[in-house]
């Protein structure tokens, strides 16, 4: 990988990589082409995006493909700070020396790297130095003829901070945006900084490693692969620490183990969430019940709404089906379920799209900048990254806290964005649509399906929930129960036989549930399993008797795997005493759940939830489920009465 790069060493970019051979590569190699149709080349690309997402990469791939192309074009890259000087007149000397070199050596290529440093935006605050560079830089630019085969790349991490001059078609002409990778452009970086190891990772652990690495960028992505590299060094020779002099170490022994993979994530911090971390999650295992329906509904809304192919990672065409004049939106109201699962859900399943979020923290983060402000600036960024995803979750968080000179400049941004801007606008409130301000439902039309609101859990789908309790165990406070299982098939080296999905319900002559038996079998098979990986680990470590030991810690710190304590309320042995659920009847235990849903009609989600969290410690603690219900019944029913009254003596 530190070798000579090009395209075929770039993974996740091949409409990047498109795009710069139309635009570099075919203009200076096919100009009979451009010429015969008397059309004017391209003389400028644009590179931006967040760090790390792979600018520089694919400009020193097109210096390679460039130089192995029949027809050979020539390469001059240059940083921004490279072109600058302390004298008066040197910045200018070196911008032309340049161009000069291009001129003789064309078919040429000049790449600017952080090319913001040499061009910053021109102002009566900025010195005379870099207003006499960007002026030299313009000229530049303009004096190249129609067919002076020069094209000129730049690549910046700031777009704002570029001189306006700069962008615009016949010098940039096209600006290229590189977003933060998806989940198939992270597995196919992942293979491809494997591509050269003898003993690589299944193609299902990289599928699994993909979705457990959201929010990294591609050199997050090649530093994790380096970092799993070195712990599994430092698990198969931990000598290296202690040892004064250099110690012999055989590559050929060295094996990256899929445990290395999963310790190297939790050492690494992703590149974006040192600025800003977007609220993107799956819906849990444990909240499906709730609100998968909803989610289903909400996608299936948004495939009217929204134009075809901007759900998929597939390019905008057509228009929305939705008779709306608007670009697609869409508003969720009701319980505060949306913001905190729904909402990040949807960001989620729309991975693929440039997530932009306005939130209260964003609108009051820089000292100084006034909320209209910051709001223009959003909605600026929104629209260079088209097609994108804008989320403003829990608009009524700062409705109220901002005057009305930035409600007027909000809900003008929303009403100048038609049908041609392809940006989705997902929005949640956290009330009745009947209680909106006016200001903000005239922005949705309900009749076409801008509005979803989203109500109190049904009866069956809290049966369904609270059913999860007895029918699995309880559910540890996993963000997706699901990865457990496929962490158990990543560990073993063979599938396990028993299904792990079957459900135990299975009643004995007698009607009582038979948990302790099934869940022994089931942890019997596992137990199994890790033990066939600690036989086929100790061949290539020196350490097999404290593998398996480690392997299970990891998994444990991680939020992965079952703690040992919940394992062992969950074997049933003879040495721990069963939990309260396994000396229940099956028809105690339907009663108990039948209670449940006729207590908690009309809850909220948030009070379901936490409900379900102390039955789940009650289960450990062997306490009486009974009572933890009744306990909160009468307390929900005190509170609902508290706020009857206060609403009462305010009336």
């Amino acid at each position: 990988m530190f070798g000579t790069k090009d395209f075929s060493c770039i993974g996740g970019l091949e409409k990047h990589i498109r795009i710069v051979k139309e635009m570099v590569m075919f203009p200076l190699m096919y100009g009979d082409v451009y010429a015969k149709f008397n059309l004017r080349p391209p003389r400028g690309l644009l590179f931006y995006g967040p760090p790390g997402t792979g600018k520089t990469l694919v400009a020193s791939a097109l210096a390679t493909e460039c130089s192995n192309s029949e027809r050979k074009v020539s390469f001059i890259s240059r940083k921004g700070s490279d072109c600058l000087s302390k004298w008066v007149g040197e910045s200018e000397k070196k911008l032309e020396k340049i161009f000069s070199l291009a001129q003789q050596t064309k078919p040429c290529v000049i790449f600017f790297d952080e090319v913001d440093g040499l061009a910053p935006v021109r102002s009566s605050r900025q010195d005379f130095v870099h207003a006499s560079v960007v002026s030299t830089l313009l000229a530049l630019m303009d004096g190249l003829e129609n067919n002076s085969e020069i094209i000129v790349i730049g690549s910046t991490n700031r777009i704002d901070a570029i001189d306006p001059a700069l962008r615009r078609p016949g010098r940039f002409d096209r600006e290229l945006y590189f977003p933060l990778p998806c989940y198939s452009a992270r597995k196919e970086i992942l293979s491809v900084h494997i591509k050269s190891w003898k003993q690589k990772p299944t193609q299902k652990f990289l599928a699994y490693l993909a979705s457990k690495t959201l929010g990294f960028c591609g050199s997050d992505l090649q530093a994790l692969c380096a970092e799993a590299v070195m712990c599994c060094i430092r698990r198969n020779y931990p000598q290296i620490y202690t040892s004064k002099s250099k110690y012999h170490i055989n590559e050929r022994h060295l094996k990256v183990e899929k445990e290395d993979f999963l310790k190297a994530r939790q050492n690494i911090v992703p590149a974006s969430h040192r600025v800003i971390v977007a609220p993107i999650k799956s819906l849990s295992f444990k909240i499906q019940p709730l609100f998968q329906e909803d989610l289903e509904n909400i996608l299936t809304r948004l495939q009217t709404l929204c134009p075809t192919g901007m759900l998929t990672s597939d390019s905008v065409t057509g228009k929305a089906a939705s008779k709306s004049s608007g670009c697609p939106r869409i508003l969720l109201c009701g319980d505060d379920s949306h913001t905190r699962h729904l909402g990040p859900a949807l960001l989620h399943t729309l991975e693929h799209l440039p997530c932009h979020v306005l939130d209260v923290t964003t609108l009051f983060e820089e000292t100084g900048k006034v909320a209209e402000e910051a709001m223009i600036q959003k909605f600026k960024t929104a629209r260079r990254t088209l097609p994108a995803l804008l989320y403003v979750p829990g608009i009524l968080t700062w409705w109220d806290l901002v005057d009305q000179t930035a409600r007027v400049v909000f809900t003008s941004l929303m009403r100048g964005l038609d049908r041609s801007v392809h940006m989705l606008v997902l929005m949640t409130a956290h009330c009745r649509h009947t209680d909106l301000p006016s200001e903000i439902a005239e922005l949705y039309d309900n009749n076409c399906g801008e509005m979803y609101e989203v109500r109190v859990p049904l009866p069956q789908k809290r049966r369904s929930f609270f059913k999860q309790l007895f029918v699995n165990g309880g559910s540890d406070n996993l963000s997706d129960c699901s990865s457990q299982a496929d962490l158990i098939h990543i560990l073993s080296p063979k599938k396990l036989k028993h299904e792990n999905n079957k459900k135990l319900r299975n009643y004995d002559s007698n009607g009582l549930l038979e948990l302790s038996a099934a869940r022994s079998k089931k942890l019997k098979a596992e137990s199994k399993a890790r033990n066939k990986l600690g036989a086929v680990q100790s061949s290539h470590s020196t350490s097999s008797k404290s593998t398996e030991t480690n392997i299970k810690r990891e998994y444990y710190a991680s939020g992965e795997g079952l703690s040992p304590k919940r394992q062992k309320l969950m074997s049933g042995t003879s040495s721990v005493s069963p939990s309260s659920t396994e000396r229940l009847f099956g028809f105690q235990i339907e009663d108990l759940v039948e209670n449940i849903v006729r207590s908690t009609d009309e809850w909220p989600s948030y009070l379901l939830e936490s409900l379900f969290s102390c039955l789940e410690l009650t289960m450990e603690n062997n306490g009486d489920l009974y009572a933890i219900v009744n306990e909160y019944v009468a307390r929900y029913e005190e509170v609902k009465r508290a706020k009857m009254r206060a609403t009462q003596d305010d009336d």
